[in-house]
């Protein structure tokens, strides 16, 4: 091995080590998905700068059984990982299937075990041969380790493999198995998250019948919303599941308030109004539930300065809140309460358009989401009736 490729294997193994740490530092908000986890850690490879790499690699990751069943092949075209094969299934009883499931650490040229080219295809299976694209003539394979164990093999380095792709690769799979085990422990974590959150607007809404579809269906129309907005992925993932925050200061107001039949009294309505502010107060200053609090606080804003608590207007008042503030009032519409009947969805859509006696669209709603709303209303209207089907 020359000096030369030495270097570059050191530089591919420097590579992805900043890469594991980039993402460690990031990781409160960068969200993983997939094979989305380790892309750049297997682009990095491939390319080899350019000079050293392989010209495909191939992932498979082990069933609970332990047999290794289950992969892909990925290639990089004009320097970005754009080619992936269909999932690729192994026999698990397989020679190569049990050679993979041995592996540590190995690299192999056709040379060093066979008579030609052709006798080395008989290795590999047939389908594998077919997704790596032409003659395969070397070889670098290791084994992931973590949660998900599997296998990384690189195919058709220029010249031999060697020892030391062997451990560039070794780097790469350390990198996959950490990433990917994280990423499954985040997943946990993040449904716990979205359960506790679930069951504190529950415990909020509970004292109200059938508050529990209003919330669920307040976070699918702020989630729509923002997604036609052409809002950020993780701001519409996030917005999907804060909105049913927005009433979360109602547990500080006495039931006798929230289910009376008939208007506020002037002291009634003050004690609502302050439900925001509590709202605040009791998601305090966690940056994961920045987007809830924004919401709950901001969500009885009005676009021309005349909504509460602060009477905010146009653009000081966040954006999730403005999104929320259309989609609440729009079930407040459809939804039966103490106080009023339901509305049906075309009684609804007049009042977003002309106001009644409590509502003016001009001066309460953003202009820019009260258009978007007018082009996706029809998808409100299925949230609505779905949910109550669901549960009729």
């Amino acid at each position: 091995m020359s000096q030369e490729l030495c270097e570059m294997s050191l530089q591919q193994t420097q590579e992805l080590l900043r890469l594991t740490d980039e993402t460690l530092q990031n990781i409160c908000c960068k969200r993983f998905t997939g094979e989305e986890l380790y892309a750049d850690a297997i682009q990095k490879v491939l390319g080899g700068r350019g000079k050293r790499g392989p010209a495909s690699i191939f992932i498979v990751f082990r069933e609970n059984d332990g047999a290794v069943r289950r992969g892909r092949v990925f290639h990089l075209k004009g320097g970005e990982l754009v080619e992936k094969s269909d999932e690729i299934s192994i026999d698990p009883m397989s020679r190569y299937a049990i050679n993979l499931a041995m592996a540590d650490v190995a690299s192999s040229n056709w040379s060093d075990s066979c008579a030609s080219v052709e006798e080395y295809q008989s290795y590999f299976q047939p389908d594998l041969r077919e997704k790596v694209g032409g003659a395969i003539r070397n070889f670098a394979a290791c084994r992931i380790s973590g949660e998900s164990p599997g296998v990384i093999i690189a195919f058709n380095y220029q010249g031999k493999a060697t020892v030391y792709d062997g451990d560039v690769l070794r780097s790469l799979a350390v990198v996959i198995g950490s990433l990917v085990t994280l990423s499954n422990e985040l997943r946990e974590t993040e449904k716990a998250f979205i359960y506790t959150i679930e069951a504190l607007a529950r415990a909020c809404e509970a004292a109200e019948e059938h508050t529990g579809r209003h919330i669920q269906r307040v976070n699918r129309y702020a989630g729509s919303l923002a997604a036609n907005m052409g809002l950020d992925g993780d701001f519409v993932d996030v917005i999907s599941y804060s909105a049913q925050m927005h009433d979360v200061g109602k547990i500080k107001i006495p039931t006798s308030i929230l289910l009376k039949e008939g208007p506020l009294n002037r002291d009634e309505f003050e004690l609502m109004m302050k439900h925001p502010v509590y709202g605040e107060e009791i998601l305090g200053d966690s940056p994961r539930l920045s987007i809830a609090r924004e919401i709950a606080l901001a969500h009885h804003e009005n676009w021309d300065g005349s909504g509460y608590p602060y009477r905010l207007a146009g653009e000081q008042i966040p954006l999730a809140g403005r999104i929320v503030k259309i989609a609440d009032v729009y079930d407040a519409l459809r939804s039966k309460r103490s106080y009023k009947d339901t509305l049906s969805h075309g009684e609804a859509l007049k009042i977003f358009k002309g106001g009644d006696d409590r509502i003016n669209p001009k001066a309460h709603f953003d202009p820019s989401i009260l258009s978007t709303f007018f082009q996706i209303e029809h998808l409100f209207e299925k949230i609505f009736e779905s949910s109550e089907l669901k549960n009729d």
